[in-house]
């Protein structure tokens, strides 16, 4: 019985063996691993980017556009612009802005034209309330009251002190001119609106002062033109 023990089990050697013989030289003709393969090992961990995302991100730092707000006007400088831009255009149409021809029935004939001074007074801010140049001194006051023309000044001198304080001066003086021109013009355009009403009087009198009154109109100009170029607007 020990014998026939003994047989059996070197039987089933012998086929396990000649099994796995079997298995081998199966797997290396298709070329197969009976073994699952290796993984190849991770490379290591770091906080280090790639050189080329690195590379990339500076680039497109680099080549974004930086956008810039400039800041937004006051009211004081929008009224100041609006203002010059119509005593601007009452300079280029002149002599249209200060005739009137009649075109009533009771005045059907051609030529019946006057010379008229309300233009004059409605540009410079003294014919209406809703003139951006009404009340101009308050307005040209009112930019160095609530600090911006040291703002502006401050912007675009740095600690050029000299120039800042020239540029102050010079942006007083602008005022001081157009304020003065202003009420002379203003005042000048009021006198031709009498000019034909008055004694000895007439219509040559109305044409002479709103033509004395177009010099301060000029001087008007030129010195808001000032006060634009120190304020930057």
């Amino acid at each position: 019985r020990e014998i026939q023990r003994t047989a059996t089990w070197l039987l089933r050697l012998m086929w396990s063996f000649r099994f796995l013989v079997l298995l081998l030289a199966t797997c290396t003709a298709l070329n197969l691993s009976p073994l699952p393969p290796r993984k190849a090992p991770l490379p290591p961990l770091s906080c280090t980017p790639p050189l080329t995302a690195t590379v990339a991100l500076s680039l497109s730092l680099l080549l974004t556009p930086t956008i810039c707000f400039a800041a937004a006007p006051t009211a004081e400088d929008i009224k100041i612009s609006k203002g010059y831009e119509q005593i601007s255009g009452l300079l280029d149409n002149w002599n249209e802005a200060t005739t009137n021809c009649k075109t009533s029935n009771d005045n059907p004939y051609k030529g019946n034209c006057d010379r008229t001074p309300i233009k004059v007074m409605e540009v410079l801010g003294y014919k209406s309330t809703t003139s951006p140049l009404f009340n101009a001194e308050k307005t040209l006051l009112q930019v160095q009251l609530n600090g911006e023309l040291d703002k502006v000044l401050a912007e675009r001198w740095g600690d050029d002190s000299k120039k800042i304080r020239s540029e102050e001066l010079r942006y007083q003086a602008a005022v001081d001119s157009y304020l003065q021109s202003s009420d002379e013009g203003s005042g000048l355009a009021y006198i031709s609106s009498w000019g034909e009403a008055n004694p000895g009087g007439g219509k040559d009198r109305i044409e002479l002062f709103i033509e004395r009154s177009k010099q301060d109109v000029l001087n008007c100009q030129k010195s808001l033109g000032i006060v634009k170029d120190v304020l930057g607007i």
